[in-house]
């Protein structure tokens, strides 16, 4: 499984990441205008979810963003990450995941702060769930935090599920909803418990090594069988998107002298 890390133009986005995009603009946009009445009805203010049952706000709150910086680092990230998941889950299932990981951060914000009648604005809930998929999906994948530090994409994942915890407790009035960023994590790993998408994606795996292991087992025994064997394994370990281009040419080459591959 691949995906390009250039970010593509705005009219070549997924249907769905290229609307989360323009309804995060348009709910900036709103915010400027009305900013005290939006935070207040469609924000998410634990308060009034507990005791008045505003539950809508679970929803609604992922629609509004405080201020340009806070609207540009989401759309940012639904940006890079949508092409690299909306393809592979599925528009809809997409569409349900982000919604899903943004109510479920939403409501457990609410229930640990109960008391609290501070509006909780953005996507940031479900920027995280995004980033656990793309860590599931894409784990050896190399990002960079903060543009500068490489690590795997599992690694990031960990990286920020340990600094919000951390700062949910040591940051506490910040003005960040740190814990919302931590339950959007967790969101996306109570998802993944039992995900009818991704056993079709796993299934695409097996049948991608599957594929490769029959044109393999096919060929004469050789010194270049060791090869094979060595970049079937890594994608039985990585998935089929992280072969390098020359292991691939290599798995061409020995498809299309048995004319295994179209």
């Amino acid at each position: 499984m691949s995906f390009s890390l250039r970010l593509p133009a705005l009219n070549d986005l997924p249907p769905v990441t290229k609307a989360l995009v323009m309804t995060a603009f348009g709910g900036w946009a709103l915010e400027m205008a009305f900013s005290w009445t939006l935070n207040y009805y469609l924000g998410l203010v634990p308060l009034k979810v507990i005791k008045s049952g505003w539950l809508w706000q679970i929803f609604t709150y992922i629609l509004i963003h405080a201020g340009f910086w806070h609207f540009f680092f989401n759309a940012f990230m639904l940006w890079f990450l949508g092409p690299a998941l909306e393809p592979v889950m599925g528009s809809r299932k997409y569409l349900i995941y982000f919604i899903f990981c943004g109510a479920v951060s939403g409501l457990f914000t609410a229930l640990v702060t109960p008391a609290s009648a501070t509006p909780v604005v953005g996507a940031s809930g479900a920027i995280y769930g995004l980033l656990y998929a793309f860590a599931a999906l894409y784990p050896d994948q190399i990002v960079y935090l903060y543009f500068f530090f490489p690590m795997t994409a599992r690694q990031l994942v960990f990286f920020l599920a340990g600094i919000s915890l951390v700062l949910s407790f040591a940051a506490a009035g910040s003005g960040v909803a740190n814990f919302t960023h931590l339950s959007g994590l967790i969101a996306g790993w109570l998802y993944f418990q039992a995900p009818s998408w991704l056993e079709k994606v796993t299934s695409h795996k097996s049948q991608v090594t599957s594929r490769w292991s029959q044109v393999a087992g096919e060929l004469p025994e050789g010194p270049a069988d060791a090869e094979v064997d060595a970049i079937l394994d890594k994608i039985s370990g990585k998935g089929e998107g992280a072969l390098t281009d020359a292991e691939r040419r290599k798995l061409d080459e020995y498809a299309k002298r048995k004319g295994g591959r179209a």
